[in-house]
C-alpha cells in the first residue's frame, strides 16, 4: 500500500508540475495578447482619425471645385481652405491644452 500511495503522490506531483507550467504559459500568452489588443486599439483609433481627416479633405476639395470657375481661382481657393483648416486644427490643439 505504501508503494501505491507513493506512486499516486508521484503522479500527482508530475501532474501539478505540468499544470503549473501550462498555467504559466497561458498567462504569458494572455499578457502578449492583451498587449497586442492594446496596440491594435491604438492603431484603429489612429486609422479612424486619419479616415475622418481624409473625408474632411475630400469634402473641402469638392466644395473648392464648386467654388472656382478657373484653375487659378481653384488654386487660391484650395490654399485659403487649407489655411482655414490649419487654423482650426491649431485652435483645437490650443483648446486641448
Amino acid at each position: 500500500m505504501a508503494d501505491t500511495l507513493t506512486e499516486a503522490l508521484g503522479r500527482l506531483k508530475v501532474r501539478i508540475s505540468s499544470l503549473t507550467a501550462e498555467n504559466a504559459s497561458l498567462r504569458e500568452a494572455n499578457r502578449k495578447l492583451s498587449e497586442e489588443n492594446a496596440q491594435l486599439r491604438e492603431l484603429a483609433t489612429e486609422a479612424g482619425t486619419a479616415r475622418r481627416r481624409a473625408e474632411l479633405d475630400a469634402e473641402f476639395l469638392a466644395v473648392s471645385h464648386k467654388l472656382a470657375d478657373d484653375p487659378d481661382t481653384l488654386i487660391a481657393t484650395r490654399r485659403h481652405i487649407a489655411q482655414l483648416i490649419r487654423n482650426i486644427d491649431r485652435c483645437l490643439e490650443m483648446l486641448k491644452e
